[in-house]
């Protein structure tokens, strides 16, 4: 009975340390193939590095160890010229904002995967709402740091890397019939930029938020100048609200924003 039970234990942590290893492994999608290569492989195909800067998610210098990420997509087989102009980057939790392909073609993007001087997938905790949080298992940051604290992401507990193409991906979230300098479509790109991380029009893009088009869109339940107001300022209106606040926003930019999802109401999805 006891080599049973004992038995059993052995199995049961073989088990558990089994599935913390894959959960440590991170899947890279590209348009033609995918590989799921855990931290070890990584380091095979891509020269660690160690980065130091100014950390808004610590709010506070930082050093790291990691790979570049456009080093990266390309060990995955990423070349230039290939249908795709976005990557998305899904965090454990559902939180995947989509960030063009551009911006990291000058290299400064580094998913880090530890603090320096620690073992692998060690980090000091951040602040996730009320709760401490560790970035593992991969951290995205940029080597320009504060410089880019508000133009570019900077997603952490990442086990997803998907290059893609953007409208090929999310049609239905595209402002079908808006002209580019129409205001609908520039608040499609700031919807793109800052929204869809975490919101959802007709069920693609972030689930961590609410959806906005389907069945009823936001703008039919929700009066044009409170959703202005809550826009940039959510807690204004709901204590504790997950959503942050956007003081880059100018009036012209909220117009815009709340002109695309007005669009969006004649587009909405059936479902079944």
């Amino acid at each position: 009975m006891m080599f049973k039970t004992t038995l059993l234990i052995m199995l049961w942590f073989l088990s558990f340390y089994s599935f913390a290893a894959n959960a440590q492994q991170l899947l890279i999608k590209l348009p033609q193939q995918e590989h799921n290569w855990a931290l070890a492989e990584i380091k095979q195909k891509v020269p660690v590095q160690q980065i130091k800067l100014f950390d808004p998610v610590y709010n506070s210098d930082k050093s790291f160890e990691g790979v570049s990420l456009l080093q990266l997509l390309k060990a995955a087989g990423y070349k230039p010229g290939q249908a795709a102009d976005e990557v998305v980057l899904t965090a454990s939790d559902g939180y995947a904002p989509s960030v063009p392909l551009e911006f990291f073609l000058d290299d400064q993007a580094v998913l880090v995967f530890s603090e320096t001087g620690k073992k692998d997938f060690d980090f000091a905790p951040v602040a996730q709402g009320k709760a401490m949080v560790s970035p593992a298992p991969f951290y995205l940051v940029w080597k320009q740091g504060k410089a880019v604290e508000k133009t570019r992401p900077w997603p952490y507990q990442l086990v997803k890397l998907e290059l893609v193409s953007f409208q090929q991906c999310y049609p239905k979230l595209y402002p079908i019939n808006a002209e580019q300098n129409s205001a609908a479509y520039q608040g499609f790109l700031l919807f793109k930029q800052s929204c869809i991380s975490c919101h959802s029009i007709n069920l693609q893009g972030g689930d961590l938020g609410p959806e906005l088009n389907a069945p009823k869109n936001v703008t039919e339940y929700w009066t044009q100048d409170h959703l202005k107001a809550f826009i940039p300022n959510a807690s204004g209106y709901r204590y504790k609200s997950k959503m942050p606040t956007f003081p880059q926003f100018s009036a012209e930019d909220i117009d815009h924003l709340v002109a695309y999802l007005k669009h969006m109401k004649d587009y909405k999805i059936q479902l079944p």
